[in-house]
């Protein structure tokens, strides 16, 4: 009987923490898109851009994720940097300008809103 009870307690508190963790996550196609803009963001010749905050969204999305999905993520990142790394001009000004526009509204949206978030919520 107290086997069943920490059981069910367990079950409870597993419950009760799962809708917090869920609000927090992206979808799967939005982790993707944020794995391209790391790949826009560490590419060397698309000129400087801090990719921290963009590390630290993929890390922290990506885990748990299906292996298929994060298989899709990585390839999207390795896509974006071999992408921009043979960029001229027209694609390039592009590129730069979805790392500049696009991916940091993505950053900056993800931060507010889990600074909005209060703890344990």
């Amino acid at each position: 009987m107290r086997i069943l009870g920490l059981t069910l307690a367990t079950v409870l508190a597993a419950s009760a923490a799962a809708p917090a963790f869920a609000a927090d996550r992206v979808s799967d196609s939005e982790l993707v898109r944020a794995s391209r803009c790391l790949g826009l963001a560490k590419a060397a010749n698309l000129g400087p851009s801090d990719a921290t905050a963009l590390q630290a969204f993929v890390k922290t999305q990506g885990r748990g994720r299906d292996p298929l999905v994060q298989n899709r993520a990585e390839n999207a990142e390795q896509a974006a940097r071999s992408q921009a790394g043979k960029a001229k001009n027209n694609l390039k000004a592009a590129l730069i300008a979805e790392r500049d526009g696009v991916c940091k509204a993505l950053v900056e949206t993800s931060s507010t809103a889990s600074a909005a978030t209060p703890a344990g919520a």
